[in-house]
């Protein structure tokens, strides 16, 4: 397995480099610059680092909101831990919906490329991927996302924010837009477990 993975990563190499041998005989961009842009864009900084505030063992209160009910609120846990050198952070949470155990998995990151953050969400709920796109807000307390989910033929605008209300507690919020009508449908608030 390691030697295939060495072979692939040799591979990528050499087809980088002789793109990048292309582009100069066109006049863009030299391999020498090429390989230095493919390293920096590889390369795991400061976006990474704020995502790694969420390793860690984390209580999750969940509250889900319908238009015409009483809020419902239940308990879960959140293990989140960075991986492929940082670059990524794997999260699995556990939770119960509608008197069943709920499990999920998300994959966060940051795209140096795109100078954006992204999201996306699995689980036993369903067989599709959720996906959203986001930005951080200059103090680097609040990150806000939109993404749009599926719902059969249907698709629902979202937005939602990760809120650090201090290093130790973060409140994920999310609203869903029906017929142009933006709704609060779920929070929860994470509290490091010590």
């Amino acid at each position: 397995m390691r030697k295939h993975l060495f072979a692939v990563a040799a591979l990528a190499l050499f087809l980088s480099a002789g793109a990048a041998a292309v582009h100069a005989q066109e006049g863009q961009m030299d391999a020498k610059a090429m390989e230095e842009m493919m390293m920096k864009l590889a390369a795991p900084g400061a976006p990474h680092q704020h995502l790694a505030q969420m390793t860690g063992n984390w209580t999750a209160r969940v509250t889900m909101f319908s238009p015409g009910a009483e809020p419902v609120t239940t308990d879960g846990t959140y293990e989140g831990e960075m991986v492929l050198g940082g670059r990524y952070l794997l999260g699995r949470f556990h939770t119960s919906m509608m008197g069943m155990p709920m499990e999920g998995m998300s994959i966060d990151g940051y795209d140096n490329a795109k100078n954006e953050f992204f999201s996306l969400w699995f689980d036993n709920m369903g067989t599709g991927v959720f996906s959203s796109t986001g930005s951080l807000s200059a103090d680097g307390k609040v990150s806000t996302y939109h993404g749009k989910m599926a719902m059969g033929p249907m698709e629902m605008p979202t937005r939602s924010t990760n809120e650090w209300l201090d290093k130790d507690t973060m409140k994920f919020t999310m609203w869903q837009s029906m017929g142009g009508q933006e709704m609060k449908s779920m929070e929860i608030t994470y509290k490091r477990s010590k």
